[in-house]
């Protein structure tokens, strides 16, 4: 599937079907997903649900507001969406929106550099920069 996913410059993402879509312009064959923004993510939420059990937070995507983020996304309308009968488009489509997500998540996740310094009994302090 990943062959089936490209990550453009511009932040968006293009999906190649299997079968093309036909709109109003004609025959679609790939459709491009736009980053979500605020107003998305405010509006939809999170596409993973954590589901809550004995000791543990199992993730769960969320095919409710998977679909609506495509929809939201997509180059391509909900009514022309709906066109797509390949399973394997629509999981591509899928996973494309669970990848802004695993980005987003991976670039606030990561620690940010701390200053240090030695101490005269050699432990390092962390200062609040």
């Amino acid at each position: 599937m990943a062959g089936k996913i490209t990550d453009n410059p511009d932040g968006t993402k293009t999906v190649r079907l299997e079968a093309p879509v036909t709109t109003h312009d004609g025959q679609v064959r790939e459709v491009v997903l736009r980053a979500p923004t605020y107003d998305d993510y405010m509006a939809l939420g999170d596409p993973t649900a954590l589901i809550i059990a004995t000791a543990s937070a199992l993730p769960q995507d969320d095919m409710v507001v998977i679909r609506q983020y495509v929809e939201r996304l997509s180059s391509v309308s909900p009514e022309h969406l709906s066109q797509i009968r390949a399973l394997t488009d629509a999981m591509a489509l899928a996973e494309a929106v669970k990848r802004f997500f695993r980005e987003a998540s991976a670039g606030i996740s990561t620690p940010s550099p701390t200053h240090s310094s030695s101490t005269s009994d050699g432990l390092s302090e962390t200062s609040a920069a």
